[in-house]
């Protein structure tokens, strides 16, 4: 992880350059579904991936793309840990994923599983 300096240093840097190419892998990690929908549908041709960790048991989505222009020349990773979006979780995959294990899953599931978990329209009783 980054020292707290770490970020305002970026943030000096971008500010103080005329332009920015990355190199590289770069991993972003987000802390929302809505987020995450905003990735998937933003990077070109992206694949998605549900996960959960063999050691921790954590669950974690994330889409992945290969970016070949300005100002990113490397993959795109943008991931979700979703202990705390269980809902978004469990609209997400039909069954529970076991430690160690992955499926792949389509940004429409993404879409479909946002839509369900968090309804835009309050329910009538």
């Amino acid at each position: 992880m980054y020292s707290s300096d770490d970020p305002r240093q970026i943030g000096v840097l971008l500010r103080i350059s005329r332009s920015l190419d990355i190199v590289g892998d770069v991993s972003v990690n987000l802390n929302d579904p809505s987020e995450l929908l905003a990735w998937a549908t933003t990077l070109p041709e992206p694949t998605a991936l549900a996960w959960r960790a063999m050691d921790s048991e954590k669950r974690y989505v994330q889409v992945n793309a290969a970016h070949h222009r300005s100002p990113v020349h490397g993959n795109i990773t943008a991931v979700l840990c979703c202990e705390q979006h269980r809902p978004f979780w469990d609209e997400l995959l039909d069954a529970d994923l076991e430690p160690g294990s992955e499926q792949v899953i389509t940004v429409e599931a993404l879409s479909q599983a946002w839509a369900s978990a968090v309804p835009l329209a309050p329910t009538t009783p």
